[in-house]
């Protein structure tokens, strides 16, 4: 190929080159700041003090504070979605806050997993793969966090297909159902553990994800007179996707999507139990679907303004448009 130097290169598309810069975009600017002073470090939780608590505890309930951080963990381990949302906003030479803030989410969400890992390590040492049942109980405890974990596997494949399916503002606008109800999850956690170090790590990550949802309510705003009406109708899928998702942690598992051995519900009732036994918070049934209300109220009320409207939640009694139709590739959501 014979190149003009005389004139302009060409340069290929969908590629972070040139390196371009825009300063006009005064609220990503703003929450691209908030989020460098709202920064805090994993490792000034005092995990020792956290060890000394669970060595006062019985083997039971040490492995279900392990086993509830190891479920959290199939969200948190959410720095590959944002590394890879970052990627896409440089090839596309979105705004530089915009791409500054998905830097620091990614950051973030590294931190989160980190400390997932830590929680565990500070309770039970190696779980799940180094660690050895005792009864056919604690086996079918494992299986839960290995299979919750083959169900994370499946969601990342479509995760990587979703941006040859979807522009990046309905993408974006996808999360704001995950990091609403982040929100609430940790929020109300943090208010309620009897663990001092717990207390610190969920209230530290509650100011991480209310950020978050800042940043989902600012492209939701920039984006949304541009959203054609199968870019909104594709949004009230993702927020039913989103629930459904999110659901193992933060309230139980519907039907949709998830593929757990038969087990898994009653097991992880009784293992919510010991863990509240042991002083670690985990909201009640009521509690959750409370904050799972909430959550979408707040949602239902943005998406409202743009003509989007909010998928029926039967679970939870609350109408909207029916989606019947929701298929594992349509699992974008992140936490």
């Amino acid at each position: 190929m014979t190149l003009d130097f005389s004139r302009d290169p060409e340069y290929p598309p969908y590629n972070v080159y040139p390196p371009k810069w825009s300063f006009d975009n005064e609220r990503a600017w703003q929450l691209y700041r908030r989020a460098k002073r709202e920064q805090w470090d994993e490792e000034d939780i005092d995990w020792n003090k956290i060890k000394e608590i669970a060595s006062g505890l019985d083997r039971k309930q040490r492995l279900a504070i392990a086993y509830w951080w190891s479920l959290l963990s199939n969200f948190d381990n959410a720095t590959p979605v944002f590394a890879y949302a970052l990627v896409k906003s440089h090839e596309l030479h979105l705004n530089t806050a915009v791409k500054g803030v998905l830097t620091t989410i990614t950051y973030d969400e590294n931190r989160h997993n980190v400390m997932c890992g830590l929680a565990i390590n500070s309770v039970l040492p190696g779980y799940p793969f180094d660690f050895k049942p005792q009864d056919e109980f604690e086996n079918k405890v494992r299986l839960n966090t290995l299979w919750t974990w083959y169900n994370g596997a499946r969601y990342w494949r479509a995760y990587l297909e979703a941006y040859s399916k979807y522009t990046l503002d309905v993408l974006f606008t996808s999360f704001m159902m995950g990091e609403a109800a982040a929100t609430t999850v940790f929020t109300t956690m943090s208010k309620g553990s009897k663990i001092e170090e717990m207390r610190k790590a969920f209230r530290n990550t509650a100011v991480d994800e209310t950020r978050h949802y800042a940043f989902t309510h600012l492209i939701m705003t920039d984006g949304a007179s541009r959203m054609t009406d199968e870019q909104r109708k594709l949004v009230t899928k993702q927020v039913r996707a989103g629930f459904v998702f999110l659901s193992l942690i933060t309230y139980k598992p519907p039907k949709e999507f998830w593929r757990l051995p038969p087990w898994f519900e009653e097991v992880n009732e009784r293992m919510e139990d010991l863990a509240r036994g042991a002083g670690f918070y985990i909201p009640e049934l009521k509690e959750k679907e409370e904050a799972w209300r909430t959550a979408l109220v707040r949602v239902g009320a943005t998406l409202a303004r743009y003509g989007v409207k909010i998928p029926a939640i039967p679970e939870l009694g609350i109408t909207g448009e029916e989606i019947e139709d929701l298929k594992e590739d349509d699992f974008v959501p992140v936490f």
